[in-house]
């Protein structure tokens, strides 16, 4: 299978540019398509992703370009004492590793820890978290740390996108069951009464756009890893506040608000953040989102799309309730 021929290239690669022999490797089967192992060499434990074509073809190959400048960023939080994971530099500098047979892959250290279920990580676990996307948040948006700032940021709210993007799911959801066309009105019901010039975004930079349960490792005392740094791209720091929330604090339809003060209290040991922001950084997350999740289940759909679905649909349905539930933390 091609999985098989990648494995073997990747691991002839790295004894050849690194030195490092494996004696076994573990597969780990999480995440949409990109293979990943767990490497024991005879230097330690390592891990190695590679990128799967199907995903990233479409795009052409401005997003090698990305994805290196992601990388680069990865690096650049490390060196300042990111809680993340060491890459392994390629020949020219950057992180990406082709396979003779084009197949590229990454390789860092392994990362000890575990991951949380969602909506339940602690008060100790968040506080940690939230000190940590700050200080990846400075690392790149104030020490700026090897980064040309693009023209615009990507996912920013365009008002008339979103409601055409909403018809569009409307109506070719007809098929759907109740509870997606219910999801759905819903959805609309909320976006009616927002007025869109009250969104306070925050200041656009560099953020990670993947700050979810599955992307974060911890030990008993706090956050061991933020790993999975691909997506991050310049966009609005205060989406990765409000993925981090949703992720870890809405349990059974509530946000667990110690939880989140827990998380604004770490973040505020390194950076600013206003009384309202967490209430912003949420809505703003649901505005940008909603649309990816509230629509008929696809086939490929694992249990994380599942989970994404069900922050959205919780928190529409709480939406009056949120300044309650995170205003003024």
């Amino acid at each position: 299978s091609m999985s098989s021929v990648a494995f073997y290239e990747i691991v002839e690669t790295i004894r050849h540019r690194f030195g490092l022999r494996v004696d076994e490797a573990l597969p780990i089967n999480r995440g949409y398509l990109n293979e990943k192992w767990m490497l024991h060499t005879n230097r330690g434990t390592w891990f190695a992703k590679c990128f799967h074509p199907q995903r990233y073809d479409k795009y052409g190959d401005a997003v090698w370009d990305e994805i290196d400048q992601a990388l680069r960023l990865q690096m650049a939080y490390f060196n300042t004492g990111g809680v993340c994971p060491a890459l392994f530099e390629n020949e020219e500098g950057g992180y990406v590793h082709p396979t003779p047979a084009g197949r590229k892959f990454v390789l860092t250290a392994w990362s000890p820890g575990v991951n949380v279920a969602p909506g339940q990580a602690s008060e100790r676990q968040m506080f940690t978290l939230g000190m940590a996307a700050a200080r990846m948040h400075h690392s790149w948006n104030v020490d700026n740390g090897a980064a040309m700032t693009p023209a615009a940021p990507v996912w920013s709210l365009h008002w008339d996108d979103i409601r055409k993007n909403w018809q569009e799911r409307w109506e070719t959801g007809n098929a759907a069951s109740s509870g997606i066309r219910e999801s759905l009105l819903l959805q609309k019901e909320v976006m009616d009464r927002f007025d869109p010039s009250s969104m306070q975004t925050g200041r656009a930079g560099w953020a990670h756009l993947d700050l979810w349960t599955e992307n974060l490792l911890f030990s008993s005392d706090g956050l061991s890893a933020i790993v999975d740094f691909d997506r991050v791209r310049y966009s609005y720091p205060s989406l990765d506040i409000g993925r981090a929330i949703l992720s870890c604090t809405l349990n059974a339809g509530d946000f667990r608000r110690d939880a989140a003060a827990a998380f604004a209290e770490g973040y505020r040991t390194v950076l600013p953040l206003s009384e309202d922001a967490l209430l912003h950084a949420v809505r703003y997350s649901w505005l940008i989102e909603s649309n990816w999740w509230i629509r008929p289940p696809a086939a490929s759909w694992s249990t994380a799309p599942r989970r994404f679905q069900q922050e959205m649909i919780w928190t529409a349905a709480q939406w009056d309730r949120l300044e309650e539930a995170l205003g003024n933390l």
